[in-house]
Protein backbone atom coordinates (compact mmCIF):
# COMPACT_ATOMS: atom_id res chain seq x y z
CA UNK A 1 0.00 0.00 0.00
CA UNK A 2 1.20 3.54 -0.67
CA UNK A 3 3.10 4.96 2.29
CA UNK A 4 1.31 8.31 1.85
CA UNK A 5 -1.81 9.66 0.24
CA UNK A 6 -1.52 10.30 -3.50
CA UNK A 7 -0.28 13.86 -3.96
CA UNK A 8 -1.75 16.63 -6.05
CA UNK A 9 1.45 16.69 -8.12
CA UNK A 10 1.21 12.96 -8.87
CA UNK A 11 -2.43 13.27 -9.87
CA UNK A 12 -1.67 16.30 -12.06
CA UNK A 13 1.04 14.29 -13.82
CA UNK A 14 -1.48 11.54 -14.55
CA UNK A 15 -3.88 14.12 -15.98
CA UNK A 16 -1.11 15.67 -18.10
CA UNK A 17 -0.31 12.35 -19.77
CA UNK A 18 -4.00 11.72 -20.47
CA UNK A 19 -4.42 8.73 -18.15
CA UNK A 20 -6.63 10.45 -15.53
CA UNK A 21 -9.73 12.63 -15.58
CA UNK A 22 -8.88 16.31 -15.42
CA UNK A 23 -11.84 17.70 -13.49
CA UNK A 24 -10.66 17.92 -9.88
CA UNK A 25 -10.77 21.59 -8.97
CA UNK A 26 -14.32 21.81 -7.63
CA UNK A 27 -16.29 20.26 -4.80
CA UNK A 28 -19.46 18.44 -5.65
CA UNK A 29 -22.14 17.01 -3.38
CA UNK A 30 -25.97 17.10 -3.25
CA UNK A 31 -27.35 20.57 -2.51
CA UNK A 32 -23.96 22.29 -2.54
CA UNK A 33 -24.49 26.05 -2.24
CA UNK A 34 -22.74 29.06 -3.72
CA UNK A 35 -21.45 29.86 -0.23
CA UNK A 36 -20.02 26.35 0.04
CA UNK A 37 -18.22 26.82 -3.26
CA UNK A 38 -16.82 30.18 -2.22
CA UNK A 39 -15.42 28.68 0.99
CA UNK A 40 -14.30 25.24 -0.15
CA UNK A 41 -13.48 25.24 -3.89
CA UNK A 42 -10.22 27.18 -3.35
CA UNK A 43 -9.17 24.30 -1.07
CA UNK A 44 -9.07 21.84 -3.96
CA UNK A 45 -5.32 21.41 -4.27
CA UNK A 46 -5.50 21.42 -8.07
CA UNK A 47 -5.85 25.21 -7.82
CA UNK A 48 -2.23 25.60 -6.73
CA UNK A 49 -0.29 22.65 -8.18
CA UNK A 50 3.08 24.26 -7.52
CA UNK A 51 2.60 25.44 -3.93
CA UNK A 52 0.35 22.54 -2.92
CA UNK A 53 1.74 19.79 -5.11
CA UNK A 54 2.93 17.85 -2.07
CA UNK A 55 -0.52 18.02 -0.47
CA UNK A 56 -3.00 15.20 -1.06
CA UNK A 57 -5.01 15.08 -4.28
CA UNK A 58 -8.51 15.98 -3.13
CA UNK A 59 -11.81 16.92 -4.82
CA UNK A 60 -11.72 13.60 -6.68
CA UNK A 61 -14.60 11.17 -7.05
CA UNK A 62 -14.37 7.48 -6.24
CA UNK A 63 -14.08 6.65 -9.96
CA UNK A 64 -11.28 9.18 -10.43
CA UNK A 65 -9.38 7.66 -7.52
CA UNK A 66 -9.95 4.16 -8.89
CA UNK A 67 -8.82 5.22 -12.37
CA UNK A 68 -5.64 6.84 -11.05
CA UNK A 69 -4.68 3.69 -9.18
CA UNK A 70 -5.34 1.56 -12.28
CA UNK A 71 -3.23 3.92 -14.39
CA UNK A 72 -0.30 3.29 -12.04
CA UNK A 73 -0.73 -0.50 -12.06
CA UNK A 74 -2.48 -0.56 -8.69
CA UNK A 75 -6.00 -0.38 -7.23
CA UNK A 76 -7.89 1.12 -4.33
CA UNK A 77 -7.40 -0.90 -1.13
CA UNK A 78 -10.26 -2.85 0.31
CA UNK A 79 -11.71 -1.57 3.56
CA UNK A 80 -10.17 -4.49 5.47
CA UNK A 81 -6.74 -3.91 3.92
CA UNK A 82 -6.92 -0.23 4.81
CA UNK A 83 -7.84 -0.94 8.43
CA UNK A 84 -5.05 -3.47 8.86
CA UNK A 85 -2.51 -1.07 7.36
CA UNK A 86 -3.69 1.68 9.71
CA UNK A 87 -4.06 -0.32 12.89
CA UNK A 88 -1.90 -3.43 12.74
CA UNK A 89 -2.80 -6.55 14.71
CA UNK A 90 -2.35 -5.57 18.36
CA UNK A 91 -5.74 -3.94 18.97
CA UNK A 92 -4.46 -0.37 19.29
CA UNK A 93 -6.97 2.50 19.20
CA UNK A 94 -5.03 4.70 16.75
CA UNK A 95 -2.24 4.12 14.23
CA UNK A 96 0.40 5.31 16.75
CA UNK A 97 -1.02 3.44 19.76
CA UNK A 98 -3.63 4.16 22.44
CA UNK A 99 -2.71 7.77 23.34
CA UNK A 100 -5.31 10.34 22.34
CA UNK A 101 -4.79 12.49 19.20
CA UNK A 102 -2.52 15.53 19.49
CA UNK A 103 -1.24 18.14 17.07
CA UNK A 104 2.06 16.24 16.71
CA UNK A 105 0.42 13.04 15.50
CA UNK A 106 -2.05 14.09 12.81
CA UNK A 107 -3.60 16.94 10.90
CA UNK A 108 -7.05 17.44 12.41
CA UNK A 109 -8.85 20.51 13.74
CA UNK A 110 -6.91 22.61 16.22
CA UNK A 111 -6.42 26.32 16.81
CA UNK A 112 -5.29 26.83 13.19
CA UNK A 113 -8.44 25.16 11.85
CA UNK A 114 -10.71 27.33 14.02
CA UNK A 115 -8.95 30.48 12.81
CA UNK A 116 -9.53 29.41 9.21
CA UNK A 117 -13.19 28.67 9.97
CA UNK A 118 -13.79 32.08 11.53
CA UNK A 119 -12.23 33.82 8.54
CA UNK A 120 -14.39 31.88 6.08
CA UNK A 121 -17.56 31.88 8.18
CA UNK A 122 -17.58 28.11 8.51
CA UNK A 123 -18.70 26.44 11.73
CA UNK A 124 -16.11 23.94 13.04
CA UNK A 125 -15.14 22.46 16.39
CA UNK A 126 -11.59 21.62 17.47
CA UNK A 127 -10.31 18.14 18.34
CA UNK A 128 -7.37 19.57 20.31
CA UNK A 129 -6.50 23.04 21.58
CA UNK A 130 -3.04 23.57 20.13
CA UNK A 131 -1.96 24.36 16.57
CA UNK A 132 -0.81 21.60 14.22
CA UNK A 133 0.59 24.09 11.71
CA UNK A 134 -1.80 23.47 8.83
CA UNK A 135 -5.18 25.28 8.65
CA UNK A 136 -6.44 22.85 5.98
CA UNK A 137 -4.52 20.04 4.24
CA UNK A 138 -0.83 19.45 4.95
CA UNK A 139 1.94 18.05 2.73
CA UNK A 140 1.73 14.27 2.91
CA UNK A 141 4.01 12.71 5.51
CA UNK A 142 4.14 15.79 7.73
CA UNK A 143 3.29 13.86 10.90
CA UNK A 144 5.79 10.98 11.30
CA UNK A 145 4.85 10.62 14.99
CA UNK A 146 1.46 9.34 13.80
CA UNK A 147 2.84 6.50 11.66
CA UNK A 148 1.03 3.16 11.66
CA UNK A 149 2.76 -0.07 12.80
CA UNK A 150 3.81 -0.62 9.17
CA UNK A 151 5.23 2.88 8.73
CA UNK A 152 2.32 4.29 6.71
CA UNK A 153 1.70 8.00 7.21
CA UNK A 154 -1.48 10.11 7.47
CA UNK A 155 -3.70 7.07 7.81
CA UNK A 156 -5.79 9.34 10.00
CA UNK A 157 -6.32 13.05 9.45
CA UNK A 158 -5.41 15.25 6.47
CA UNK A 159 -8.09 13.80 4.14
CA UNK A 160 -10.56 10.95 4.30
CA UNK A 161 -9.55 8.16 1.91
CA UNK A 162 -11.67 6.30 -0.62
CA UNK A 163 -11.48 2.52 -0.46
CA UNK A 164 -12.91 0.03 -2.93
CA UNK A 165 -15.81 -1.37 -0.88
CA UNK A 166 -19.45 -0.49 -1.07
CA UNK A 167 -20.87 0.67 2.23
CA UNK A 168 -22.97 -1.81 4.16
CA UNK A 169 -23.09 -3.94 7.29
CA UNK A 170 -20.66 -6.81 7.61
CA UNK A 171 -22.23 -10.26 7.75
CA UNK A 172 -21.69 -12.27 10.92
CA UNK A 173 -19.65 -14.88 9.09
CA UNK A 174 -17.23 -12.26 7.71
CA UNK A 175 -14.76 -12.25 10.57
CA UNK A 176 -11.69 -12.57 8.34
CA UNK A 177 -10.87 -10.21 5.45
CA UNK A 178 -14.47 -9.02 4.87
CA UNK A 179 -15.20 -7.75 1.36
CA UNK A 180 -18.09 -5.42 2.09
CA UNK A 181 -21.58 -5.21 0.67
CA UNK A 182 -22.33 -6.72 -2.74
CA UNK A 183 -24.89 -4.04 -3.57
CA UNK A 184 -25.46 -0.42 -2.64
CA UNK A 185 -24.60 3.03 -3.90
CA UNK A 186 -22.26 4.62 -1.35
CA UNK A 187 -18.56 3.82 -1.08
CA UNK A 188 -16.60 3.69 2.15
CA UNK A 189 -14.20 6.44 3.22
CA UNK A 190 -11.79 6.01 6.11
CA UNK A 191 -9.45 7.99 8.32
CA UNK A 192 -10.94 11.41 9.02
CA UNK A 193 -9.69 14.75 7.72
CA UNK A 194 -8.06 18.07 8.61
CA UNK A 195 -11.39 19.42 9.92
CA UNK A 196 -12.12 16.47 12.22
CA UNK A 197 -13.53 17.43 15.60
CA UNK A 198 -14.12 14.06 17.29
CA UNK A 199 -11.31 11.68 18.17
CA UNK A 200 -13.63 8.78 17.33
CA UNK A 201 -13.59 9.88 13.69
CA UNK A 202 -9.85 9.22 13.40
CA UNK A 203 -9.88 5.76 14.91
CA UNK A 204 -8.97 3.22 12.20
CA UNK A 205 -12.11 1.24 13.05
CA UNK A 206 -14.42 4.18 12.30
CA UNK A 207 -16.47 3.66 9.14
CA UNK A 208 -17.99 6.46 7.08
CA UNK A 209 -19.31 6.67 3.54
CA UNK A 210 -20.13 8.97 0.64
CA UNK A 211 -21.77 8.80 -2.75
CA UNK A 212 -19.18 7.75 -5.34
CA UNK A 213 -19.72 10.93 -7.38
CA UNK A 214 -18.94 13.15 -4.40
CA UNK A 215 -15.92 15.43 -4.73
CA UNK A 216 -14.75 17.00 -1.51
CA UNK A 217 -11.85 19.09 -0.24
CA UNK A 218 -11.76 16.57 2.61
CA UNK A 219 -11.50 13.33 0.59
CA UNK A 220 -8.46 11.87 -1.14
CA UNK A 221 -7.01 8.37 -1.53
CA UNK A 222 -3.99 6.07 -1.64
CA UNK A 223 -3.41 2.97 -3.76
CA UNK A 224 -2.57 -0.65 -3.07
CA UNK A 225 -1.19 -3.52 -5.14
CA UNK A 226 -1.46 -7.27 -4.70
CA UNK A 227 1.83 -9.16 -4.48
Amino acid sequence: MDRTEVTAAAYASCVARGACQGSWDQNGWPDITAADRASFDPMCNAHEPTRRGSHPANCVSWAQAQDYCAATGARLPTEAEWELAARGTDGRRYPWGDAEPTSSRLNACGAECLAWARKHRVELTAMYRDDDGWPTTAPVGSFPAGASPYGLLDMTGNVWEWVSDRHGSYRAEESHDPRGAETGDDRVIRGGAWNGAESAWVRPTYRFHAGPAMKSHGIGFRCAKSI
